[in-house]
């Protein structure tokens, strides 16, 4: 799919993202930059914590987006520093975070798992967003 289309696919999910209440109740902040969404995302319950998640959203909709926390200065992926506890799964060569919608999760954890095939409707940037926040305001289940 060509840049344009694609880029128009993601702004659509990231405009239903800014929309939502859960963006006001959350305090989600986003940039975006090519194909790349950044949402600052602030922990409520800990004043002060802020982590910067980078969503890239090459390949979409025919692959999920790619999910990882980013260092908030440089928004390179740093080892250990930019994630939150308890969200970053536990395999040392590929970060990421395992919850439908991340292209990690389908692609490498559940890439086998019938009870999760990709689907870009089901498994929104929104949807995605909000399961990310409370695993790290809550850890994983």
């Amino acid at each position: 799919m060509d840049f344009e289309t694609v880029r128009a696919k993601m702004m659509a999910q990231v405009d239903e993202a800014r929309r939502s209440g859960m963006a006001v109740s959350y305090g989600w902040e986003f940039e975006v930059e090519g194909l790349t969404v950044y949402t600052s995302i602030r922990h409520r319950r800990k004043h002060g914590v802020l982590h910067l998640l980078r969503t890239t959203f090459d390949d979409f909709p025919r692959r999920a987006p790619s999910y990882v926390f980013v260092d908030r200065k440089t928004k390179e992926v740093l080892p250990e520093q930019s994630w939150p506890p308890n969200v970053k799964h536990g395999d040392p060569d590929l970060p990421g975070i395992c919850t439908p919608g991340t292209r990690e999760f389908h692609e490498k954890w559940h890439a086998t798992d019938a009870q999760y095939p990709w689907d870009p409707d089901r498994w929104t940037f929104l949807d995605t967003l909000q399961r990310i926040h409370a695993m790290m305001e809550h850890g994983t289940p």
